[in-house]
């Protein structure tokens, strides 16, 4: 006998199925035991199977086919040994049957709240009005062990020595120390908040002038320059925009359908 086990998976997930899908157009691919095997399930399995990346060929067909015979024997069999009335085999359908519902629901749900352009363009918006005025901080920092170390190497910056090569000689921030301890442009909220509060009292062109202990040691941080941060583009945020507005209905809905139902709880 033939065993091909990835098809077997595949056929026992959409078991629940097996009683609900019509024979639309009196085409049979076979008949077992008296029960017939419709070409419309059998076209609705190589679907499945295909759109995993299996190639559609015709051994596959064939192989398909017999799997699907193999299966119905096996089915009439569970039906035989009355394993339908199992009460464990009985709640196990329930739940298969309730996710294919919530499937089909939330896939209905999906396809009715679809935003349109006018309504993606007002929550990009709101979006961009919540944030409101934000500044981005280009700086570099000297990032030490020791508080001692910390304040002689401030000593040694404003008596003249070089940031950059005190940076490259004494830094622990091994990403930064090769470039002068320089870091990317970032909005406050990118540092640990000992740095960021540091960091958003200097002026342009300004060095701490003492230590700033942070978690990960004593920085000594001094700010190049400020700018107004950049917002996404429409485009860049608008399939965003759009899961966001779909689950927002549908979480209205999901709301809605609970405010108005009767539940009882127990313990």
């Amino acid at each position: 006998m033939k065993v091909y086990r990835n098809l077997f998976k595949t056929f026992f997930i959409l078991g629940a199925l097996h009683q609900s899908i019509a024979i639309a157009d009196n085409e049979i691919m076979a008949i077992v035991n008296g029960v017939e095997i419709s070409k419309t399930k059998f076209e609705m399995l190589v679907t499945t199977q295909t759109s995993q990346g299996q190639p559609d060929t015709p051994e596959f067909r064939e192989n398909l086919l017999d799997v699907m015979i193999t299966r119905e024997v096996l089915a009439q069999e569970a039906l035989r040994r009355k394993l339908h009335e199992d009460p464990d085999v009985v709640q196990q359908l329930q739940a298969t049957q309730e996710q294919l519902l919530l499937n089909a629901l939330f896939t209905q749900i999906i396809q009715a709240s679809e935003p349109d352009e006018k309504a993606k363009r007002a929550a990009y918006s709101k979006l961009k009005s919540d944030r409101g005025e934000s500044k981005e901080y280009l700086t570099r920092h000297i990032l030490v062990d020791d508080e001692t170390t910390a304040t002689n190497i401030i000593a040694r910056i404003v008596a003249g020595e070089s940031f950059e090569s005190l940076a490259s000689d004494f830094s622990i921030d091994t990403s930064t120390k090769n470039i002068g301890g320089k870091l990317d442009w970032a909005a406050p909220e990118r540092f640990v908040k000992e740095f960021s509060d540091a960091m958003v009292s200097l002026t342009k062109g300004e060095m701490s002038q003492e230590p700033i202990l942070s978690s990960f040691g004593f920085h000594i941080v001094e700010l190049i320059d400020i700018r107004e941060a950049s917002f996404p583009t429409y485009d860049e945020l608008a399939d965003e925009i759009r899961k966001n507005l779909i689950t927002q209905t549908r979480d209205e809905l999901i709301s809605t359908l609970r405010d108005s139902a009767k539940i009882e709880t127990f313990e």
